[in-house]
């Protein structure tokens, strides 16, 4: 007999399913952050549009995770454990990655050597930020877990100071940098200041996920109201949060570019302003809508940290065996008519999602390596 599983939330399938595709869309069109921005034209800025909504990624991931965590029975003893998993899994993949690396580029080792080389690829492990940042999320989940089973508005009160001085702190480098460059003009660009200085308690950690964790774990308190709300009212606030989030990225894309002349990472640099906020929450609303189990939502579900740390591998060595080709259907600055290059860059990212999605689920079947994506 087999044990039981825990049963399947529609909605939480289909959201982390467009958490995952937006992960991977965002590193499969990392090459326009390498484009000139004096070439930059229309089909560009389409292009850098359709990259700013995937700044929802690690936020939805984070929002799902709080949603499920804090809603369900706590075991210390298996958090411990999990901590543990997770940090091997981060050291493995790390290893795994770089040395993949080292792999595809044997001819800069050649030429560099060992030591040089592991320095010049090292950051190109960069995206495995996100189990550091889930690690150091889980430490303090236990306290949180404490609060929110017993004291709510001690946890309320926690969620609404997180926000107000992540979210807040990053406004303010907003208005600062708008002021610098184009009221008082000179030109001061400000993205990571800290102008709470001694006073914020999350200097050199992304306290940001703990404010979309935390709004999981609101959204599970509050679901009945949520849902009890008329279903226009909540579509159409979710639509019209969805559009002012999805704009103000790409707004202040546009304007950090003009600003440093160069092509902003409205993705990296977007994880904790107040319109990727709003967007996750609004993508929150709009999925709600969705109550049918789904065979395909639920295999992506279920599989989604194997795609997260498999598809760099996929992207990276499809850059370096197939880069011409690639960039020739997927770049906005190629000759390729602009509707060639953005269906390219959607079948692109479809594709690495799919493979990637595949591989995780033959490693899943391997006894000894099975845990090391799961």
């Amino acid at each position: 007999m087999k044990p039981a599983t825990k049963p399947r939330i529609a909605w939480i399938d289909l959201l982390e399913t467009i958490a995952i595709i937006s992960v991977v869309l965002c590193h499969c069109t990392a090459h326009i952050a390498n484009s000139p921005l004096e070439s930059a034209g229309t089909g560009f800025y389409i292009h850098y549009a359709l990259r700013s909504i995937t700044a929802v990624c690690v936020p939805l991931f984070f929002f799902a995770n709080g949603y499920l965590l804090l809603s369900r029975p706590f075991n210390l003893k298996k958090h411990v454990y999990k901590i543990l998993r997770f940090v091997l899994i981060a050291v493995f993949w790390y290893a795994l990655t770089l040395g993949f690396l080292v792999f595809l580029h044997h001819d800069q080792l050649s030429t560099n050597g060992f030591a040089a080389t592991l320095s010049s690829l090292k950051y190109g492990v960069t995206h495995l930020w996100y189990l550091g940042a889930l690690v150091c999320l889980y430490v303090f989940f236990p306290l949180l877990k404490v609060v929110y089973d017993h004291h709510r508005q001690a946890f309320l009160y926690f969620t609404i100071v997180c926000a107000l001085i992540t979210f807040g702190n990053t406004l303010l480098n907003h208005l600062m940098t708008f002021y610098s460059s184009f009221i008082d003009h000179q030109g001061i660009i400000y993205t990571d200041t800290n102008f709470l200085n001694i006073f914020n308690p999350f200097r050199g950690m992304y306290g940001y996920t703990f404010v979309y964790f935390c709004l999981g774990g609101v959204a599970a308190y509050y679901m009945d109201k949520i849902q009890s709300l008329a279903k226009k009212t909540r579509n159409l606030l979710a639509v019209g949060g969805l559009a002012i989030g999805w704009l103000g990225l790409f707004g202040l894309g546009y304007m950090y570019s003009k600003a440093s002349h160069q092509i902003w990472d409205n993705i990296w640099y977007g994880y904790d302003t107040v319109f990727a906020l709003v967007a996750t929450v609004s993508i929150f609303l709009l999925c709600l809508n969705w109550n049918k189990d789904n065979i395909l939502f639920r295999t992506i579900s279920c599989n989604t940290l194997g795609i997260y740390l498999v598809h760099m591998l996929i992207i990276y060595a499809l850059t370096t065996w197939f880069n011409g080709f690639i960039m020739q259907y997927t770049s906005p600055l190629s000759s390729m008519p602009f509707i060639v290059t953005f269906c390219g860059v959607i079948m692109y990212t479809l594709f690495v999602t799919g493979l990637s999605l595949g591989v995780t689920v033959i490693i899943k079947r391997i006894p000894l390596i099975k845990h090391l994506i799961s």
